[in-house]
């Protein structure tokens, strides 16, 4: 676990973020702190189909923030659109998805290519690096699966994902079998909804991000078309807050000592459910 005196001694810690950017705020927000933050080596950026029905659409939003930072080097892969078991996820964009052109038509047949191209691309980081999933687990699930020596470069793994009532977390819920072989295999830092702390407010938000920085700019133009957007939020629309699920997960990687991980077995149930459970994954 990082320290400060570690991060001092190391300057910078890499990170690879696994993300479906695109439908809750959250995302983006994570991505530009990731680009922001000055212990934040960020080494290569993979899309997972789960609140919005397009990879391509996310990847085009990475890239986007990314190109705006002057990070346009930092690699942007689409990776898996069908569920670890095969299943079917939402095919809707909505939300701030919508500012990305129209997405081409992507096949489910072709994941095995896409999951391939991270493994490649994580391979070419050549350092171990942290791994941090904020969406479906698929791609981590795959890659584990597929290229575990490439897990091996990973040195935690850290997930936004999972609650501990009795109510499925979506990340887990959308890839239930996913989440499993992640907990099996991987023994993962998981930030689950318990951890999370209160939402930014709208004015907190619009004045703490800066309309003259390209990469703000475009956070406010995601967080405007988030607003506009119904969905799950118990929130009037114009006053909807910036979530901050992701985000809190990555400052578990590079401010850990400001939270208390403890050790817990787990069994993820068929539904996305977690359940403590002594005979569980740890």
């Amino acid at each position: 676990m990082y320290t400060e005196e570690t991060l001092r001694a190391n300057d910078k810690i890499a990170v690879w973020i696994d993300t479906d950017i695109g439908g809750d705020i959250d995302d983006a927000v994570c991505l530009l702190l990731a680009i922001r933050h000055p212990q934040i080596e960020l080494v290569g950026v993979s899309t997972v189909r789960g609140c919005i029905g397009a990879v391509d659409v996310a990847a085009w939003l990475c890239r986007e923030m990314l190109q705006r930072s002057g990070l346009s080097h930092v690699p942007v892969l689409p990776g898996a659109v069908a569920s670890f078991s095969g299943s079917s996820y939402p095919s809707d964009v909505g939300s701030y998805g919508s500012l990305a052109p129209a997405p081409e038509p992507v096949s489910p047949e072709d994941d095995d290519s896409r999951v391939d191209a991270i493994a490649d691309a994580m391979r070419a980081v050549g350092k171990p690096f942290h791994l941090v999933t904020i969406g479906p687990l698929t791609n981590a699930a795959w890659i584990v699966e597929r290229h575990p020596e490439v897990a091996k470069q990973w040195e935690t793994v850290t997930c936004m994902a999972g609650q501990l009532i009795d109510e499925a977390e979506c990340n887990v819920e959308l890839d239930p079998e996913a989440a499993r072989i992640v907990c099996e295999k991987l023994t993962p830092r998981l930030v689950g909804m318990e951890a999370i702390g209160p939402a930014i407010s709208r004015k907190e938000a619009d004045a703490a991000l800066n309309p003259a920085d390209p990469a703000s700019a475009f956070l406010l133009e995601c967080y405007a078309a988030y607003r506009a957007h119904a969905d799950w939020s118990r929130y009037e629309l114009e006053r909807r807050p910036l979530t901050v699920f992701d985000p809190t997960t990555l400052l578990s990687v590079v401010q850990a000592d400001a939270f208390g991980f403890k050790p817990v077995h787990l069994a993820v149930e068929k539904d996305g459910r977690f359940r403590l459970d002594e005979n569980g994954s740890p």
